[in-house]
Formats: C-alpha cells, structure tokens, sequence
C-alpha cells in the first residue's frame, strides 16, 4: 500500500511540476516579449510516430526535431502525442532535444492507487486541455500529415507536413484503413492549415493539382540525411548478411513495387548475376501476392528479408551493396535514395513521382512497369566500373543538398512565419 501511495502521489507532483514549468515559460516569454523585447515563439508539435517502432515519417520527424533544437531561432517547442498515458500504453519516448523542447506526456505508473480509467478519463477531458492553454502555442505543427482536432483550440496557427499523396493519385497501392483515416483527416488538415510543407516538389504539384491548394501557401522543404549516416558504413552488418548483394530498403507493399524487384533479381540471376537480394522492411498490408512471389521464386534461397534493422546497422547494409534497387510506383521524397547516396552507394530508381527531383544525375533510371528494363539497367550498371563510380561520385555531390540542418532551418522559417515573427529571408513561396 505504501508503494502505491508514494507512486500516486509522485505522478501527481509530476502534473504540479510540469505545471509549474510551464507557468515558468509563460513568464519567460512574457518578460522577453515586453521588458526585453526578443522576439519569441511557442510551437506545439505532435509526436504520434515516435510512440511505435518508427520508419520513414517518424525518422524525418525526429531528425528536423533534433536539428531545430540545435538552432537559436527564438523558438521553444511543446511536445505531444496524449499528455497522458495509460500503464500499459508504451512508454513516453526519450525526446529529441532538451534546450528548446518540454515533452508533454504524463504516464500513470503501475500500481496506481486510484482507478485508472476515470482518472484518464477526468485528466484528459479537464486537465489537459488546461495544460494546452496554459501552453499558450502560438503555432500548431503537425510533421506526420494530421492537425488532430482536439489540439486545434489551443493555437493561433496551423501548419502541417505532407509527405505525400499516394492514398489519392493511387488509392489501390494503400491500405483501406489508411485510405479510410487519410479520406477523413488530411482534407480536413489541408484545408485548415494556415501553411503547408511538401516534402518536394512533386509532392506539392499533387496539392495543387489533386486538392487546388494555392500554391503560395506550400513550401517545399526537402527531408534530409543523418550528417554521420555513412559512418554506419564502418559497422558490421546483420549477422547473415551475404558478402555480394543488391538492396532494398522500404516497407513491403504494393507501392513499393516489392513485385518487380522481385521478378527483377530472377531476371538477372538467370543471366548470371552472382550476389544474392537482401530485402529490408517490416511487412505492410496487402502483402498476400509479394508474400506468395517472395516463397515461390525459383531464386529464393539467394534472396534474404530482414525484418527492422537499427540505423547503426543499416549504414552497413548500404555500404556494401553492389547497388540500391528502389522502382517505387510513387513516392513523396523517398529517403532511402539519400542514405544510399550519402553511403557511396549507386542507385536504380524510378523515372517517376518525386525520385528524379531527389536523386538528379546520380541513379539510373528505370520504368517501374518493366521488371524485365528493372533487370537490364541494374545489369549494365554492374558490368562498367566507370559508370559506377561517376554515380558514387555525383551521388555523394548530391547528398550535400539534403542536411537536416537545411530542412530545420526552412522549417523554422516557416513556424516564424506563422507565428507572426520576422524571418531572415524573404519567403520563396512559388505561385
């Protein structure tokens, strides 16, 4: 009894603590805005991803959180998924910066004295949205598409990241439940943001084009690239890995084009490629065809999946590939094209969607429709050393375009922007 009491009692000081804290930054920025006048922001983030084994959206998320950070822009950040969680919900995440940053998550620890349910009930519906208040966001950003609802009220301004749009230029290669929750909220987000954020251009052509979004609100701010990336290069890969291999690196799912690879690698096993297939990525949905290609392929026991890899692990995978095959349907930036450039690796990708904005000169391009030019551009690549290395070459040029202290700098320009704050430069929004 004296354990549960001593752990109810700590979780509530925790709210008087972080109340106070807060309390403490409203004065701060008060004093600095009236007595000093510096010119100060308060920015609410959601931070949903980073409560789950996190892939492309949630790296890019915590790599632009991580950077902003590091910057001095008179920005200081609130972070939220639910400012309470449950016993056995997972565990609030270590944050991705402390300077500029207060993680707003509240977990009521086991052996609770009181019961759990009413009180999550009591704190989320009365105390957290006076936690929200007393935030006082100047701007709401949502970095993973979505402005929920309920975090709407409690800021002057929206602005959100859209990655891409494949759910409406492609609504077979999505999930229904994802197709259901991006039907029902991304409208809705777009159309309530007072700015947006493509992650390319290609990207943002498809809101103007798809949901008539005026172009002067979207920025096209690219994603970026871990500056230490390529040292993963000096780790050791997974144990298992073959010593000569082509790579993969996406989620496995129709979009992804996991079928073409497939019949891809048999095509050139068949005219006499000696590596095996290496394919990384957690299974998505509608994974019955790849599935069933994958354990029928007359090649299977060259090709090899790994399920999650940890970063340290995947600059390694990178490294020593003979190339990176990425014939993706469509994409909204496509991350692995960077991290394959920044680990001097040559790229085979699509002619298509955002991949030729991202990888400029330095990939062969492909039509993701034909495993069999998939094959033969891959093939041709292999048997001419020269052309490799002018692709590792223009492929490590590239990559210095794609920092995430570039991206965090734009971004920061934007949440001034909406927060009402001078920027340094002028806005490049393009009509």
């Amino acid at each position: 009894m004296v354990r549960r009491l001593t752990a109810t009692l700590g979780f509530f000081l925790d709210i008087g603590r972080d109340l106070a804290g807060t309390l403490r930054a409203r004065w701060r920025a008060f004093h600095g805005r009236v007595v000093r006048g510096e010119e100060v922001g308060t920015i609410g983030v959601d931070i949903y991803p980073f409560f789950e084994k996190m892939t492309g959206v949630g790296w890019y998320e915590w790599n632009l959180l991580a950077a902003l950070d590091r910057r001095s822009d008179g920005l200081s950040y609130n972070l939220y998924a639910r400012t309470f969680l449950a016993p056995d919900d997972a565990p609030a995440p270590q944050m991705p910066g402390t300077r500029s940053m207060r993680l707003r998550v509240h977990q009521i620890p086991p052996g609770f004295l009181l019961p759990v349910g009413p009180t999550l009930a009591l704190l989320r519906t009365l105390v957290e949205p006076l936690l929200r208040i007393l935030d006082g966001n100047d701007v709401l950003f949502a970095p993973n598409f979505f402005l929920h609802g309920d975090q709407e009220p409690f800021a002057h301004s929206q602005v959100a990241t859209v990655h891409d749009l494949a759910f409406a230029s492609m609504p077979e290669t999505v999930s229904p439940a994802t197709l259901r929750g991006l039907d029902l909220h991304l409208p809705r987000t777009i159309y309530h943001a007072n700015l947006l954020i493509a992650v390319s251009d290609a990207t943002a052509g498809e809101l103007v084009d798809i949901f008539n979004v005026n172009r002067r609100i979207v920025r096209t701010i690219h994603e970026g690239v871990d500056s230490d990336f390529a040292e993963g290069t000096k780790h050791e890969p997974p144990e298992g890995t073959p010593e000569k291999y082509l790579l993969f690196v996406s989620t496995l799912e129709p979009r992804k084009n996991v079928e073409g690879v497939l019949s891809a690698f048999r095509l050139m096993v068949e005219w006499g490629y000696q590596g095996d297939l290496v394919l990384v990525g957690r299974w998505g949905w509608r994974t019955g065809k790849i599935r069933h290609e994958l354990e029928n392929s007359p090649v299977r026991e060259r090709i090899h999946h790994l399920d999650y890899v940890e970063r340290s692990h995947l600059g390694a995978l990178y490294g020593r590939a003979d190339a990176l095959l990425f014939p993706s349907w469509v994409e909204g930036f496509g991350l692995p094209l960077v991290e394959s450039m920044a680990c001097g690796t040559p790229v085979v990708t699509s002619g298509t969607s955002a991949m030729p904005e991202i990888a400029g000169p330095a990939a062969v391009y492909i039509d993701p429709e034909s495993p069999h030019n998939i094959a033969s551009a891959t093939v041709a690549l292999l048997g001419d050393a020269q052309h490799q290395q002018r692709l590792v070459e223009l492929g490590r040029e590239r990559v210095k375009k794609f920092s995430w202290e570039s991206t965090a700098a734009a971004t920061a320009t934007v949440l001034r922007h909406a927060t009402g704050l001078p920027t340094d430069a002028e806005e490049e929004y393009r009509a």
